[in-house]
C-alpha cells in the first residue's frame, strides 16, 4: 500500500510540474534548466538524508537515505515545479518575490518532512530543534539552488522571452461594452 502511494505522489508530482511549466509560460530552454536544477536538489537531498541518518538527525528506517522513487517529487514538484514558479515570482516581483519564494518553499518541505513523520510514516525525526533546523537549511539551499542553477544555464530571470500565451484572452472592447451596457453581461436585457 505504501509503495502505491509513493508512485502515485511521484507521478502526481510530474503532472504538477508540467502544469507549472504551462503556467509559468516558460521556454524550453527554462524548462530544461529547472528539470536539472530539480535533478541537482534531489541529488543534495540525498546527501543530506545520509549525513542526517549518519548524526541521528533523522532516519528512513533501516536505511541512511528514502527509497529513491521518493525523491522524484524533490525532482519534479519541489526543484523544477516550484523552481518555475519562484522563476516568475522573482521576474514580477524583484526581491519581494524572491524572498515570498524562499519562505514559501522552505515551509511546504518542512510540511512534507513533518507530514512524512506523522503516524506511521516513512521519516523519523529527532527530538528537538536541531533536526528541523537542518531539514530548514537544507530546503533553503535546495531552493537557492535551483534558482542558481537555472540563471547560469539560461541567464537571469528576465533574459529570456516568455512562452506565447497560453490562456485565451477577453478582448478589452468586449469587457468594456460589458460595462457601459447593463453592467451584467449575462443578465437578461427586458
Amino acid at each position: 500500500m505504501v509503495s502505491m502511494i509513493i508512485v502515485a505522489a511521484s507521478l502526481f508530482s510530474g503532472l504538477l510540474f508540467l502544469l507549472s511549466a504551462w503556467i509559468t509560460r516558460a521556454g524550453y530552454w527554462r524548462t530544461a534548466a529547472a528539470l536539472l536544477g530539480g535533478l541537482t536538489a534531489a541529488g543534495f537531498r540525498f546527501g543530506i538524508d545520509m549525513v542526517a541518518y549518519h548524526f541521528d538527525w533523522w532516519t528512513f528506517g533501516d536505511t541512511p537515505y528514502a527509497p529513491v522513487v521518493t525523491y522524484a517529487p524533490v525532482v519534479f514538484w519541489f526543484g523544477a515545479g516550484l523552481g518555475l514558479i519562484g522563476w516568475r515570482m522573482i521576474r514580477n516581483w524583484g526581491a519581494a518575490g524572491e524572498l515570498s519564494f524562499f519562505a514559501l518553499f522552505v515551509a511546504m518541505g518542512l510540511g512534507r518532512d513533518l507530514l512524512l513523520t506523522t503516524g506511521d510514516g516513512a521519516l523519523k525525526m529527532a527530538a528537538g530543534y536541531l533536526p528541523l533546523a537542518v531539514a530548514a537549511g537544507t530546503w533553503l539551499v535546495m531552493a537557492v539552488l535551483v534558482q542558481t542553477l537555472m540563471q547560469m544555464l539560461v541567464g537571469a530571470v528576465d533574459s529570456d522571452d516568455l512562452a506565447p500565451e497560453r490562456i485565451p484572452q477577453l478582448d478589452e472592447a468586449a469587457t468594456l461594452s460589458w460595462n457601459r451596457d447593463s453592467g451584467d453581461p449575462f443578465g437578461r436585457q427586458a
